[in-house]
């Protein structure tokens, strides 16, 4: 049997995506992938509380999670200001 071909992570990230990524990583909010036995689960810390995604994520699903949260949080934040 031949192994797998790994299949190509296609994500696009844009400039809003890494300043959001930026301002959250300034304000102690961080995404991170967390491998478990099943798959990978999302973890967002913020200021200490952390918090897994009950949801599990396969590899390319879990970056773009991670990028959307980001997104969320840097949006969130910038309507309350």
């Amino acid at each position: 049997l031949m192994p797998k071909k790994k299949k190509k992570i296609r994500i696009t990230v844009s400039d809003k995506h890494r300043k959001a990524m930026q301002w959250c990583l300034n304000n102690n909010i961080t995404v991170g992938i967390l491998p478990t036995y099943k798959g990978l689960k999302i973890e967002i810390n913020d200021n200490g509380k952390t918090k897994k995604s009950p949801k599990i994520y396969d590899q390319e699903e879990a970056q773009r999670k991670c990028w959307e949260l980001y997104l969320y949080f840097y949006d969130k934040h910038w309507e309350i200001k």
